[in-house]
């Protein structure tokens, strides 16, 4: 196979961080290559020398067996170099065919919407989006389609070398299975693909061969026939990962906690009622836009509600705002911790007790010691860096922001904790972690209700889930009768419309 991209012992350091400590890459024309690691094992910046975004990197780089050093993304781009980053960079209000041609290539000067969406045929064609029509505007596209818009952009440069950035982290199952299907297409008219991604069931389902990086430094490549998801992640991690999950014990549930009574946040097509109990771990599981995730934010007080109560201790309400919830002992993690989730321009420790400042202050003022305790108490707990709680949350790799964004409700001594999408764009090793601790919040007399679009995580971590399909309350199931085929079931087709 002739070799496209290589990079011989690439190092690049930040003042006294290595990101890169001596890599080899490199890809064959039409192959599709997994690039797999840990949260700062270097999978970005790798990524970004290879797209031009950083020339601050010693060792070589070829570019199909010239040596090359590419100052600019533009630079990268013209040669043939193309990446579709995490972040969309479309603009909402133009139309799909104007966004494939923004940049202004393979188009004339002056052109009409009509050639604009004929020329933009070809390029939909080639993602899988045959059906969409180019003229209308991106804004009303789901995002598995915004994201196919996007590689569509960059195919209209007509790339050697597509890069995909953890291109399923924010997308359903279906979603998900058209982006695969596009690669595999891709790789089939001689593009080469380098698919970064955490979802290693992925991996194996559309890659040729697999680069691991661990700690900065690249490991032989191997073909993905030759591993197992173990093996690995036996090397990403430098050591075997005994068990993902925690181990679940079949219990009875007999202490209630919360009832969840006619609840009906706005994007639901009909109220819910569920209970939970104390010491459980609860799977609320659906695809995005299943209205999963709107019932934890309307519990936290998040999300606007049209009626419903919650039931605690004999006691009805229906927080109408964070601060409600929290009185309530209510911790809320949403799925985008950049988002709402974290300060991150503020130090750890203050992310750590923002949601209980009453009990880190006295009279209004902080004075540092209560907090600086709390804040060290919470990072043991989840195996935070104690000697980083100083620096800003921002730095820290996804892994670690997410245990902070978690833990940080320790500090109100929580009765349920809401996570929404409790790993979305975390590694395997950090994945293990997180799942041990919500199992330990739930064995110390917690409740945790979660909602995942991850099918080995809604299968494996709870002990009961329940269903939800545009809008609606499905069903359920019991631990025993837990299967990912159940799920997805309830989730893609309860009503049996694809026999129809």
């Amino acid at each position: 196979m002739e070799t496209i991209v290589k990079l011989s012992d690439v190092r690049r350091s930040f003042g006294a961080i290595e990101a890169l400590k001596g890599v080899d890459f490199e890809i064959g024309r039409g192959e599709v290559i997994g690039l797999v690691g840990e949260n700062g094992a270097g999978k970005s910046t790798l990524v970004k020398i290879i797209s031009g975004f950083d020339d601050g990197y010693t060792g070589g780089y070829e570019f199909e067996g010239r040596p090359v050093r590419f100052h600019s993304p533009g630079a990268a781009e013209e040669a043939g170099i193309a990446i579709a980053q995490q972040e969309l960079s479309l603009i909402p209000t133009m139309s799909v065919a104007e966004n494939i041609f923004l940049a202004g290539h393979n188009v004339r000067a002056f052109a009409t919407r009509r050639s604009l969406a004929s020329r933009a045929r070809r390029y939909l064609d080639e993602v899988g989006l045959a059906d969409i029509d180019p003229g209308i505007g991106v804004d009303r596209l789901s995002i598995g389609e915004q994201h196919l818009v996007e590689v569509a952009r960059l195919i209209a440069h007509d790339p050697k070398v597509l890069i995909l950035d953890e291109p399923t982290a924010a997308l359903s199952e279906s979603d998900s299975i058209r982006i695969l299907n596009m690669v595999k297409k891709l790789a089939a008219n001689g593009k080469s693909i380098v698919y970064v991604s955490h979802r290693l069931d992925e991996i194996f389902k559309i890659t040729d061969r697999i680069t691991v990086l661990r700690d900065g430094e690249s490991q032989k490549p191997r073909r993905a026939s030759e591993l197992n998801v173990n093996s690995l992640v036996e090397l990403m991690l430098g050591r075997r990962l005994e068990n993902m999950f925690p181990e679940r014990v079949p219990g009875q549930r007999s202490d209630l906690l919360l009832s969840v009574r006619e609840l009906w946040p706005d994007g639901m097509l009909e109220p819910v009622d569920f209970d939970v109990y104390r010491g459980e771990i609860l799977g609320l599981a659906g695809q995005l836009g299943s209205g999963a995730g709107e019932i934890l934010a309307a519990i936290a007080g998040s999300h606007l509600t049209r009626s419903g109560s919650i039931i605690a201790e004999g006691e009805s309400f229906l927080p109408r705002n964070p601060a409600a919830a929290i009185r309530r002992k209510l911790g809320y993690c949403s799925e985008d911790r950049k988002y709402d989730g974290l300060f991150l321009g503020r130090p750890i420790r203050e992310n750590l007790t923002s949601p209980a400042l009453e009990t880190v202050s006295r009279f209004g003022w902080n004075f540092g010691g209560k907090e600086r305790k709390v804040a060290r108490d919470i990072a043991e707990k989840f195996t935070v860096d104690v000697a980083r709680l100083s620096a800003q949350a921002g730095v820290l790799s996804g892994g670690n922001q997410q245990k902070v964004a978690l833990g940080k409700w320790l500090a109100i001594s929580p009765k349920v904790i809401l996570v929404n999408e409790p790993t979305r764009g975390v590694d395997v090793g950090a994945k293990a972690e997180i799942y041990r601790k919500l199992r330990q919040l739930a064995d110390e007399g917690a409740a945790i209700v979660f909602a995942s679009t991850d099918m080995q995580e809604i299968t494996y971590l709870p002990d009961r889930v329940i269903t939800f399909y545009r809008g609606m309350k499905i069903g359920g199931f019991e631990l025993a009768h837990i299967s990912t085929a159940g799920i997805l079931k309830q989730i893609t087709d309860p009503f049996g419309e694809t026999n129809l």
